[in-house]
């Protein structure tokens, strides 16, 4: 019943979210922030009902962290709990599994979200939990350079909000080193070249990919988050969970020339506006401009009145483009 409840309450939630975006009241990131806000509270009254034995908090990741979640996000979290015997651990382990039963169990009301704790340090391999100095250890050992890249987005959402703090302020000096390693920033690139090479699923455009297309969402997420690492042991103020809030403050440092972050803002809230609609009118998770009917619909969803879907694409095209060339000058160091 309990369950059954929460996932009630979440369909109200989108309905009113998707509303108000669709009557224009509301910007993508008040979309966005609105779903993390209801992905939070969610995970939040799910966790009390649990009653956790041991000091337990959620850590948001990806773009439940940044707090620009989409309709068809799933939920990436980390679990962090405080203790040292193999009784906490086993608690804090059952915890998490029960958290996740909770969340992500489809019942006759649905899914309240789908869950992902993959993010967390060895994976599906690793275990589902650690204590504080689980992480510490692991970070000082075996840290990759792109699990510290996803840790730019890392936000306590929920339980224990002192032991959610003392995570935030152990990862911190981890990811943001001055000089940051060349060797690091390299293979951040080399990992983004290969997921444009690999990560587009067959059946999808790639040339309409909204997410991982050229000039589309990923590329602008990993030049910001680049910048991030580059810089925000220097200029701690640029440390910001969120894409769009952290060019601004990228931008505002001089970090990032204002006309390509202004260039990067247009292109990552076109996308961000047409996969929500995207989703809105098939109710599937993807990420390429669809075609036909539904490109027709998406278009006029969007505004567009004189032929929708080919007004769609064009846009598409000329904000990606441009978004592009700021993605090969400034995160791939190539010159023009």
């Amino acid at each position: 019943a309990r369950r059954s409840g929460l996932r009630r309450y979440k369909r109200r939630e989108l309905l009113r979210i998707g509303a108000r975006d669709l009557l224009g009241h509301a910007s993508v990131e008040t979309t966005g922030r609105e779903l993390a806000d209801l992905a939070d509270a969610s995970i939040e009254a799910s966790l009390r009902s649990l009653d956790p034995p041991v000091p337990f908090a959620v850590i948001g990741m990806g773009g439940l962290g940044g707090r620009e979640l989409s309709y068809a996000s799933d939920v990436d979290v980390l679990f962090v709990y405080d203790g040292e015997t193999a009784a906490d651990f086993e608690a804090a382990e059952r915890t998490a599994t029960a958290l996740l039963r909770e969340i992500g169990t489809t019942t006759a009301e649905g899914q309240t979200f789908d869950i992902d704790a993959r993010l967390r340090p060895e994976g599906n391999q690793g275990p589902l939990a650690r204590s504080l100095d689980g992480y510490r250890q692991y970070y000082e050992r075996w840290v990759q350079p792109w699990e510290l890249q996803s840790l730019l987005r890392a936000r306590p959402i929920a339980g224990d909000t002192a032991l959610g703090a003392r995570f935030i302020d152990l990862v911190e000096p981890f990811v943001y080193r001055d000089p940051f390693p060349p060797a690091d920033a390299r293979e951040i690139r080399r990992i983004k070249a290969r997921v444009e090479r690999e990560r587009i699923p067959p059946g999808e455009d790639p040339e309409f990919h909204l997410k991982l297309g050229k000039g589309g969402l990923t590329d602008i997420e990993f030049t910001v988050q680049l910048l991030q690492l580059e810089h925000g042991a220097a200029h701690p103020d640029v440390r910001e969970p969120s894409t769009t809030g952290a060019l601004h403050r990228l931008a505002s440092r001089g970090i990032l020339e204002a006309d390509d972050a202004t260039v990067l803002l247009e292109a990552y809230r076109f996308c961000e506006r047409a996969r929500n609609a995207r989703y809105l009118i098939t109710g599937k998770a993807g990420d390429a401009l669809p075609a036909g009917a539904d490109g027709l619909r998406l278009g006029r969803l969007l505004g567009y009145v004189h032929r929708p879907e080919a007004q769609v694409r064009d846009e598409f095209r000329r904000v990606t483009r441009r978004a592009r060339k700021v993605v090969d000058r400034v995160f791939y160091e190539r010159a023009h």
